[in-house]
Parts: C-alpha cells; sequence; structure tokens
C-alpha cells in the first residue's frame, strides 16, 4: 500500500482502512493523519494476505464486510475491569443502531435535523428496492401550520438531496412562527418517495413583536379597581364611583391651593374654571419562554398563552419598581432570572 494509493482514497475510506488497523479515535482525524497512521501499520498489514485484500476492497469501493455504525471492538485484557475515567481509549459511540430522525429549530429561518438508519433497516429497504448505497436518498420537508398533519396535506414541502455518508443537516426555511416537519426517505424508480422515518413537529419563534392583542393584554374594571387601591386610592363599586373616587382624591391633593407635590400627577388650575386634567401611567411586561415553563413576575407565578409568550400590565407610580422576571424549565434543572428596574418621576 503506497502513499499515493492512499491518497486518492476518499476519508471514508480511509476510517474504515484505521479501524480495521486498530487506529482509535479515527473520527478525529485529518486525512494525512490517518494516510500517516495506515503506513505506520502498512509493514504488518501487508504481511497478511486477507488484510490486503479488505484493502484493495476498499479501493474498489466495495464495502464487503464494513459496518457504517459504531461497533465498540473488545477491551484489551489489560483494561478489563478499569473505569471510563481510568481508560481514555473508551469511546462514546457514534451511534445507537435506532433507525430514527429529530427535528430542532435553530432559529426562526432555520431548522437542524440528525437522523439515523440501522442495519437492520438498511438491510430490509436492500432487499426490497435494491442496493442501500445506491438508493437517492433525500430529507422532504412539509409545513404544516395550522394543518393536522396526516402525510399528505402540507401547506407545501420541498425536498433536500442527500449522500449517504451526511447523518445531519441545517435546514433554511425561511418561515418565523410556522410549524414544520421533515421525513427521510428516498426516491424509488417510480418517482415516488418512501419514507423511511418521520420527525417529531417544531415551529420557529415570531421575529418581531407579538401582533396578538386579546384579553390578556387588557386590564379589567375589577383588576383596575386592585391596582388603584394599591396606589392608595379609594373605590366604590362602579365606574361612575371610580371616577368620582378619582376627581375628589384629586381635590383633596389641591385643595390648600397649592401647586401639588411631585408625586401627584396633576397640576394645579383656578378652581373656579372646573378645568383639570388627570394623568396615570402604566407598565407592561411581556416576554415568551417554552410553553411547559413556569414563569414568575415579582415572586407571582403568571399563565403562558399556549406558545409561550406572557404579559402583564403594572400601574406605574412615581419612583423606582423593581421587577424581577424568572421562568423555570418544566424539569426543573433550568431557571433564568431576568429583572428590569424602571424609575418614573412626575413634575
Amino acid at each position: 500500500m503506497t502513499r499515493e494509493e492512499l491518497a486518492g482514497m476518499k476519508k471514508p475510506q480511509l476510517i474504515e482502512i484505521a479501524k480495521s488497523l486498530g487506529v482509535k479515535g479515527t473520527s478525529k482525524l485529518t486525512r494525512d493523519d490517518l494516510i500517516e497512521h495506515i503506513l505506520l501499520l502498512d509493514p504488518p498489514f501487508s504481511a497478511n494476505p486477507n488484510q490486503e485484500k479488505e484493502i484493495s476492497q476498499h479501493l474498489n469501493n466495495t464495502l464487503v464486510g464494513t459496518e457504517p455504525f459504531y461497533v465498540q471492538p473488545p477491551l484489551p485484557d489489560h483494561l478489563i475491569g478499569t473505569t471510563v475515567a481510568e481508560n481514555r481509549e473508551v469511546q462514546i459511540p457514534q451511534d445507537y443502531n435506532d433507525t430514527g430522525i429529530v427535528l430542532m429549530v435553530r432559529d426562526p429561518y432555520w431548522l437542524y435535523t440528525y437522523w439515523s438508519v440501522n442495519r437492520q433497516t438498511k438491510d430490509h429497504l436492500s432487499a426490497l428496492h435494491g442496493k442501500w448505497e445506491d438508493l437517492p436518498l433525500a430529507l422532504r420537508v412539509y409545513d404544516t401550520t395550522n394543518v393536522d398533519f396526516n402525510g399528505l396535506n402540507s401547506n407545501y414541502y420541498f425536498d433536500i438531496y442527500l449522500n449517504h455518508y451526511a447523518n445531519n443537516w441545517y435546514i433554511h426555511v425561511g418561515g418565523p412562527n410556522r410549524t414544520f416537519c421533515v421525513d427521510l426517505g428516498f426516491f424509488q424508480s417510480d418517482g415516488n418517495f418512501y419514507t423511511i422515518a418521520r420527525s417529531n413537529t417544531v415551529t420557529t419563534p415570531r421575529d418581531n413583536v407579538s401582533d396578538v392583542i386579546d384579553e390578556e393584554w387588557m386590564v379589567i374594571e375589577e383588576d383596575f379597581k386592585r391596582l388603584y387601591r394599591l396606589a392608595g386610592g379609594e373605590l366604590g363599586n362602579s365606574s361612575a364611583e371610580l371616577v368620582e373616587s378619582l376627581i375628589k382624591r384629586l381635590e383633596r391633593e389641591i385643595g390648600s391651593g397649592a401647586v401639588s407635590s411631585l408625586a401627584s400627577p396633576v397640576k394645579f388650575q383656578p378652581k373656579e374654571r372646573r378645568f383639570w386634567l388627570v394623568l396615570n401611567t402604566e407598565l407592561i411586561v411581556y416576554g415568551a419562554t417554552e410553553p411547559d415553563a413556569q414563569v414568575f413576575i415579582q415572586n407571582e407565578p403568571i399563565k403562558l398563552r399556549p406558545d409561550g409568550t406572557f404579559s402583564i400590565r403594572f400601574a406605574l407610580p412615581d419612583g423606582t419598581q423593581t421587577i424581577p422576571v424568572t421562568a423555570n424549565s418544566a424539569d426543573g434543572v433550568d431557571s433564568i432570572t431576568i429583572t428590569p428596574i424602571v424609575s418614573k418621576q412626575t413634575k
């Protein structure tokens, strides 16, 4: 086996040869490193006619007797009984001999998917449709926004053609706030798409502030009364009484004939003209997190919308307001706290 012969081979072929020679950590080696390792082991390798024949098979792109998925080799005698921490040569499996595909969201415009197909599935498909390595693999990406998807009723779909060495892919969907799922499969000789595995469904996040305006953004009369009482107001049982109470409070504050204090949002005008101004301010806190998370604002739990968004309105008196917002993951492992500090001064 010469350097020129090895240089003409693809990296996956070099990896298979290096593995057959007992080289560890082949997935982390470059092509040049793989060639050097193989050349170092070449003398004993060439001395074995059977192994030399296996090299010839690799050169002819026939993967006879090889496995594309990781198989843990037996430990040497001196490593039997040692722990993973003690044995740095034990590798994490590259595959768990499953058939499936997983879809994840990267951002409003990109998805990420990874998959595996086990040997049993490959053998079954080869028996029915021809050699696995010759099947034209593809990902079919479905837009299933607002659809109870049954495999045939997506809004639209598009295909991404694959090579047999790929096991993950970034997918540009260009659709914020849209729902997608992905099929891993291949095109049959008649042009029909054969699904090997179907992913989970994901929804890309929106790329702007929510345009949803519903009752959760509104402060109903009872909530406003409660907030007004907390601010020091006195309320009756009706909207008319609410206004009357507000007017009485303002009259008390300016009853001395002086200009109102900085804490009051009212400027004094001559009483006989009956001209007056009422000004109040509110603060809206809104955000989004995982739909199954628990969110607390100022240590009080709040209800999330189905898409994980939330909003709440606060009365905003003069002074500095500290509003810690905490989100806890559903499994209790992760927790994030963001604390807005808002200052208001009325002149």
